[in-house]
C-alpha cells in the first residue's frame, strides 16, 4: 500500500514535472512569437515616430531657412511644438555634423534611442550639409504602448534591436504551481492547463490584431499626412472624416464640428444628411462632450440632445437627419491647435455600446494629433503666404491711397508704350499737381491731408479708363498714362470737374484744384524718361503761370 501510494505519488510528482515540462516549453514558444512581433513592432513604431518627426518638421522651407540662417528663436518655437506633440522626447538639440545618407539614421545611447535627422526643404532633395537635428527619447516609451509586454529593457540582458538589450520577464507562480499539487489536482492542473492555454492564445490573438491594426491604421494616417504635407491633396473636413471612419477601429459613421467664433458648426460627416446638419449650431455649453480636451465616450447621445435642445427645429434635425436615436456609442476625439479646441472629430456606431475599444481610442488619438500639426502647419502657410502677397502689393502700390506707386508706374507705363510703339496709337502723359493742397495739409494737420489725398485718388480712379493708368508719385502729385488718347483736353476738364467738388472734413467744406502738365508719344519723347521729364516740366509752368495745363510741345528752351 505504501510503494503504491509512492508510486501515485511519484507518478503524479512526474506527470507534474512533464506537465510543466511541456508548460515551459509552451511558454517559451509562446515567448518566441511574441517576441518576434514585439521586436517587428519596436522597429515599425520607432521607423514611424522618425517618419513622422521628419515629414512634419525637418522636410520644411521655414525650418531648414531658420537653422542655415541660425534664427534660434523660430527653431525654439519648432523644438517647443515637437516636444509639446511628442511629450515622451527627453532632449532636441541642433548641431554641427554629417548628416545621415537618408532621411534619418536610427542609434541608441544606452536605455535611450538617438535618431539623427537630415534638414531638407519641402522638396526632400535640397539640405543642409553640416548641420543635423538629434532626437532623444527612451525606448522604453515604444514598448510601454503594448500591454502584457513578455520583456523589459536593460542595460545587461540578451540582444534586442537597434543594439538594445533586454530581460525576460518570468511569471513564476505559472510554471510553479503544478509542483505543489497530488495526482488528486493533477486534472484541476490540466484544466487550468488549457484554461492558461486558452487565455494565451486569446491574448496573443488580440496583441496581435492590435498590433496589426494599430500598424495599418498609423500606415494610414502616415501617408494621409505626407499626402497633405508635400501639397499631394488639399485637405477637406469632408475628406478628413471619411479617412477617421475608415481608420478608427469601431467607428461606422461620423461628423466633423469646426469652431466658428462662438458656435461650432458641422463641416462634413459620414452616414448623415450633411445638408441638413450644417443648418445647426452649438454653443460650447451645448456640447456634451465638453471642451476639456479630453476623448470622451459617449453613451445614450439622443437624451443629451433632447434635453438640451427640447423642442426646437435643431432637435428635429439631429433626430431626423442625424439618427441621435440610433447611435449606440460616439467617440468624441478634440482637435487642439496652440493649446485651444478647434474641431471635434465625432466617430459614431450603430451597434453596439462597447464598439470603441482602447486601440481606437489610441489611434484616434494619434489621427486627432496629426489633425492638430497639419491644421497649425496649414494655418502659418496661409499666414506666411498672405504676408507675402501683402509685402508684395505694397511694393508697388501707395499705401495711403491704394493707387500704383512709381515702380508699378513705370512697369506698366513700359508696357503701354511697347504696345502704342506696336499699334502706332498716341500716348498721353499727363501730370497733375493739385492746387490749395499745402494750405489744407497746413492748417488743418497731415491727418486732414491724408484724407484729401484718399478722396481725390478715389476719384482719380474713378475717371480713369481701365486701359488707363493712374499712379501717385509722391506728396500731392499724381501721373495718368492714358493708351490711344484723342483728346486730353476733354480729359482734363472732367478731372478737374471731380477734384474741384466739395469735401466735407469735420464740420467744414473744402475745395481743391489742380495744374496739368501734358507730354505727347511719340510727338515729346520715345522714352518713358522724355515724356516724364517732359510732363513734369509742363506742369511745373501751368503751376508757376496759373494755368489749368501746358504743353510740353509748347514749352520754350528756357521753360525746361
Amino acid at each position: 500500500m505504501n510503494s503504491r501510494r509512492w508510486v501515485i505519488f511519484l507518478s503524479a510528482v512526474v506527470l507534474i514535472m512533464v506537465a510543466g515540462f511541456m508548460t515551459q516549453m509552451m511558454y517559451d514558444a509562446s515567448f518566441r512569437n511574441q517576441f518576434n512581433m514585439l521586436k517587428t513592432y519596436f522597429v515599425v513604431q520607432v521607423d514611424f515616430f522618425a517618419k513622422s518627426i521628419s515629414t512634419g518638421y525637418f522636410q520644411w522651407d521655414e525650418m531648414q531657412n531658420a537653422i542655415v540662417n541660425n534664427d534660434f528663436d523660430f527653431i525654439d518655437e519648432q523644438i517647443k511644438d515637437i516636444k509639446k506633440n511628442y511629450p515622451k522626447i527627453e532632449n532636441i538639440k541642433i548641431i554641427e555634423s554629417i548628416p545621415p545618407e537618408t532621411l534619418y539614421e536610427i542609434s541608441n545611447d544606452g536605455m535611450n534611442m538617438v535618431i539623427k535627422f537630415k534638414i531638407l526643404d519641402n522638396s526632400a532633395i535640397k539640405y543642409v550639409p553640416n548641420k543635423v537635428a538629434i532626437v532623444e527619447i527612451p525606448a522604453q516609451s515604444f514598448l510601454s504602448l503594448v500591454p502584457n509586454t513578455p520583456v523589459k529593457l536593460s542595460e545587461d540582458g540578451k540582444p534586442f534591436v537597434y543594439n538594445l538589450k533586454y530581460e525576460r520577464l518570468f511569471r513564476f507562480s505559472d510554471l510553479i504551481t503544478p509542483l505543489f499539487f497530488f495526482v488528486t489536482v493533477v486534472m484541476i492542473f490540466l484544466l487550468i492547463l488549457v484554461s492558461f492555454e486558452r487565455h494565451r492564445v486569446n491574448v496573443e490573438k488580440k496583441v496581435s490584431e492590435s498590433l496589426e491594426s494599430q500598424r495599418k491604421s498609423l500606415q494610414a494616417i502616415n501617408e494621409f499626412t505626407q499626402a497633405v504635407l508635400k501639397n499631394i491633396l488639399q485637405p477637406s473636413y469632408q475628406y478628413m472624416i471619411e479617412k477617421a471612419v475608415e481608420i478608427v477601429p469601431g467607428a461606422q459613421g461620423g461628423s466633423v464640428l469646426i469652431r466658428e467664433g462662438n458656435y461650432f458648426m458641422f463641416s462634413g460627416c459620414v452616414g448623415y444628411d450633411f445638408e441638413q446638419l450644417s443648418k445647426v449650431k452649438f454653443r460650447p455649453d451645448e456640447l456634451v462632450q465638453g471642451t476639456q480636451g479630453e476623448i470622451r465616450e459617449i453613451e445614450a447621445l439622443g437624451e443629451f440632445d433632447k434635453e438640451a435642445f427640447r423642442e426646437t427645429e435643431n432637435l428635429d434635425i439631429l433626430t431626423k437627419y442625424g439618427r441621435i436615436d440610433e447611435i449606440k456609442s460616439t467617440l468624441s476625439i478634440p482637435v487642439m491647435v496652440n493649446n485651444e479646441i478647434v474641431a471635434f472629430l465625432n466617430l459614431d456606431n450603430f451597434e453596439t455600446e462597447n464598439a470603441f475599444t482602447e486601440d481606437s481610442k489610441k489611434v484616434a488619438a494619434v489621427f486627432a494629433n496629426q489633425l492638430g500639426v497639419l491644421f497649425e502647419r496649414i494655418a502659418l502657410e496661409q499666414e506666411l503666404e498672405k504676408q507675402k502677397e501683402q509685402f508684395q502689393y505694397l511694393s508697388t502700390h501707395d499705401s495711403l491711397t491704394g493707387l500704383p506707386n512709381r515702380r508699378l508706374l513705370e512697369i506698366e507705363a513700359e508696357k503701354l508704350i511697347a504696345l502704342a510703339r506696336r499699334d502706332g496709337k498716341k500716348i498721353c502723359c499727363v501730370f497733375l499737381d493739385l492746387k490749395k493742397f499745402k494750405i489744407i495739409n497746413d492748417t488743418q494737420g497731415h491727418k486732414a491731408g491724408d484724407f484729401f489725398l484718399c478722396v481725390i485718388g478715389e476719384r482719380l480712379k474713378n475717371i480713369a479708363r481701365k486701359s488707363d493708368i493712374v499712379a501717385r508719385i509722391g506728396g500731392d502729385e499724381f501721373v495718368f498714362v492714358l493708351y490711344d488718347c484723342k483728346d486730353y483736353v476733354q480729359f482734363i476738364d472732367r478731372a478737374l470737374e471731380e477734384i474741384e467738388k466739395n469735401i466735407y472734413y469735420g464740420y467744414e467744406k473744402f475745395s481743391v484744384s489742380g495744374n496739368f502738365g501734358v507730354a505727347l508719344f511719340p510727338d515729346d519723347g520715345e522714352t518713358l524718361d522724355e515724356l516724364f521729364a517732359k510732363a513734369d516740366s509742363a506742369m511745373y509752368y501751368a503751376k508757376k503761370n496759373d494755368l489749368k495745363y501746358w504743353l510740353a510741345s509748347d514749352l520754350l528752351d528756357s521753360d525746361t
